[in-house]
């Protein structure tokens, strides 16, 4: 299971990584919108999820970028996460995806994305 990882928090991408890793996820990582955008113009098509950070730029948030995501792959699980409040996600969120408040567990995010790949 291929999945994309896109946060601007160094050592939240790398976290995450290393927990989605030893879940057995192959993970693609970005850091910024526009290097998300390229790896799913690229390799979109293989991929079974995605993991965004909500605040990334001020030009485009995690919304933007999970919006492209399940238009290049409409079958996408897509998590979000961030430190705002969930009625951002609720009112914007792409359909049939999960939001996670800052700070979560890893495994939790691990967790969510096996069920919803399942």
């Amino acid at each position: 299971m291929r999945i994309l990882v896109v946060e601007d928090e160094t050592l939240v991408l790398f976290t995450l990584e290393a927990e989605l890793t030893r879940a057995g996820f192959q993970v693609v990582m970005a850091s910024d919108p526009a290097s998300a955008r390229a790896r799913l113009d690229e390799e979109g098509a293989q991929l079974d999820g995605l993991i965004v950070d909500l605040n990334l730029s001020a030009e485009e948030t995690g919304f933007d970028v999970a919006r492209h995501a399940r238009a290049v792959n409409p079958a996408m699980a897509v998590i979000y996460i961030s430190g705002n409040d969930r009625s951002q996600w609720e009112a914007q969120g792409v359909e049939d995806s999960v939001f996670f408040a800052k700070p979560v567990l890893s495994s939790v995010v691990a967790d969510a994305l096996k069920a919803r790949m399942t």
